[in-house]
């Protein structure tokens, strides 16, 4: 019984050190620019890329100029393409520099314009290796979607990201915090 509860114990160890989680945390300022502040959370590997898809709902865009890369990646470039209809960033070093940090900041962006929604999917990162690996499961590991979650417009949220991604949807009047 000793020996299983052992295999068991470094079994889940085994597969909580192939997981990280992503957090976004997403406010609207006097301007009515939207801001996305997103940070690597739970983690404990060493990463050198990631990449993850945008894709808007509503007339905002998403520029080049309006990201910015966050303090665990000091050293590394954030690279924005726009393939069949959505936005795909990568954060990368062509040296294979691990992040500064294993948690933390990892890079944020604005909008400014109409947003009725945002999905944050297509979520990896890769070790130094070169294997890829996958975020945090959700409740449904074998669920396709991206969770749905509604943005209430007189408070900063805070979402915790899974491997599927998220859909934030944002309802109700767009007025400024107070």
């Amino acid at each position: 019984m000793k020996k299983l509860l052992t295999c068991l114990a470094l079994l889940a160890w085994a597969f909580r050190a192939q997981a990280y989680e992503l957090v976004a945390t997403v406010s609207m300022d006097e301007d009515e620019k939207w801001h996305f502040d997103i940070e690597l959370a739970d983690n404990d590997i060493d990463f050198t890329a990631f990449q993850l898809d945008i894709t808007l709902e509503g007339d905002a865009k998403l520029e080049r100029k309006d990201l910015r890369s966050g303090q665990i990646m000091h050293r590394h470039s954030l690279m924005l393409a726009a393939p069949q209809g959505r936005y795909r960033l990568m954060g990368y070093s062509l040296s294979g520099i691990v992040f500064k940090e294993k948690e933390g900041p990892l890079f944020s962006f604005t909008l400014d314009g109409d947003i009725r929604g945002i999905v944050i999917n297509g979520i990896f990162f890769i070790k130094p290796d070169g294997t890829k690996v996958e975020a945090a499961a959700g409740d449904d590991p074998d669920a396709q979607d991206a969770p749905e979650v509604v943005y209430d417009m007189k408070s900063r949220q805070v979402y915790r990201i899974d491997r599927r991604g998220i859909c934030i949807r944002i309802e109700g009047n767009i007025t400024p915090e107070s």
